[in-house]
């Protein structure tokens, strides 16, 4: 081949060359850029985004309609267990407020029954004066005794036998003495309390649980004192405070079961009322329990020759009584916790026990044991219970 075809040639490829390059840039123009944007693609943009918002409100109605129509088993159980975390700190929350908020709203809560309350008059005087008389009646009955040297009460009865018949049940009276002394003091107390009337839950016992039969108990206990006053202690006297007493333990039991089931009581009402009516209980029940025995003993046969039976019947009795007070103490125990009456049955029965020197022989080896008894079951109702023994609970909200 000569040069010019050759340089034919090579001008016939340069030129398809360039319209293949011609062709390549043609067609890249006709294309849309990827970085350019334009109406169609802005309009269908809108439109997916329309329809995206539309689905997930169609979609939120029905989580909505099947959370409500749904079952507890339908959820997740990490969903649950967040849900009971949150309750149980807003259980938790809530309690601690409320807990908090229980000590100081007590008296608020009772501002309207308070109300009431101050227009009670009678029953509020009434309280007051049965004080009065239980601190008068038993002031003049110890007063009474150390003057005439012996206990101006049915405990120091003795029965009239110029044959030599049974022995007398006695007690010590110092510790009698006490006993009584601390009634005063707990009525001294309950009498200021009432007439100052700060306390609102001590008011709102008085004139609601309590009202008139605390009065007629009162006004029973200080009777009782003001018989051995006036008439002397014979077997008549005794039947009649028997009679007294019983009325006042029936009364007492109207309202003794609803105040040992109170909790979490201001100090003035634990003290002056909790405290107060189980130790009198206590009282009024040895005091039933002693003046059955000495009608037993009055009416046991007087015969001589039999001294050595009547002695051994005395000591039965005696046993007896003590034993019937420590098992209503064990029975109290039980039920409503209440060691203030068990120490004050311990205490009575001490004071029978350390008037015959402590002599440890016949009745007076049971005396000791039933003391000892009465000792370890208030102590091992502390050491159960704590401070729910003396009606102080934690509020625990379920």
């Amino acid at each position: 081949m000569t040069q010019e075809e050759l340089e034919a040639q090579a001008q016939d490829l340069i030129n398809q060359a360039l319209e293949e390059i011609k062709e390549k840039e043609e067609k890249i123009s006709k294309k849309p850029s990827k970085n350019l944007i334009t109406e169609e693609d802005i309009e269908n943009d809108n439109n997916e985004e329309k329809i995206q918002k539309q689905n997930t409100v169609v979609n939120q109605n029905l989580e909505r309609k099947n959370s409500i129509s749904s079952s507890d088993s339908d959820s997740s159980p990490q969903d649950n267990s967040d849900e009971e975390k949150k309750e149980e700190t807003t259980r938790k929350y809530k309690g601690k407020n409320i807990n908090k908020k229980l000590k100081t709203s007590m008296a608020s809560d009772t501002s309207i029954e308070n109300l009431m309350v101050k227009e009670n008059l009678s029953i509020k005087v009434a309280t007051l004066i049965s004080c009065i008389i239980c601190i008068v009646t038993i002031g003049i009955n110890i007063v009474w005794s150390l003057i005439n040297s012996r206990l101006t009460l049915t405990f120091s009865y003795v029965k009239d036998n110029k044959k030599k018949g049974l022995d007398e049940i006695l007690m010590n009276y110092t510790m009698i003495y006490i006993l009584l002394s601390v009634i005063i003091v707990f009525n001294v107390g309950l009498f200021i309390c009432i007439l100052l009337g700060n306390d609102h839950m001590l008011t709102k016992l008085i004139y609601t649980d309590l009202n008139w039969y605390f009065i007629l108990t009162q006004l029973a206990l200080g009777f009782q004192f003001l018989i051995t006053i006036i008439w002397s202690i014979d077997l008549w006297t005794i039947n009649v405070c028997l009679s007294v007493s019983m009325l006042a333990i029936l009364i007492l039991s109207f309202f003794f079961s609803e105040i040992k089931q109170k909790k979490n009581m201001s100090i003035p009402t634990f003290i002056f009322i909790y405290i107060y009516i189980s130790i009198l209980f206590s009282f009024i029940a040895y005091l039933i329990l002693f003046n059955i025995s000495c009608i037993l003993m009055e009416n046991i046969g007087g015969d001589n020759g039999n001294e050595n039976t009547n002695n051994t019947l005395k000591i039965v009795i005696k046993i007896g009584i003590n034993a019937i007070q420590t098992i209503l103490s064990f029975v109290l125990l039980t039920y409503y916790k209440d060691v203030f009456f068990s120490f004050t049955s311990g205490y009575i029965e001490s004071a029978v026990f350390v008037h015959i020197n402590t002599r440890f022989e016949k009745e007076n080896i049971v005396l000791l044991v039933l003391v000892c008894a009465i000792a370890l079951g208030i102590i091992l109702t502390i050491l159960r219970y704590r401070k729910k023994t003396f009606g102080y609970e934690d509020i625990i909200l379920l």
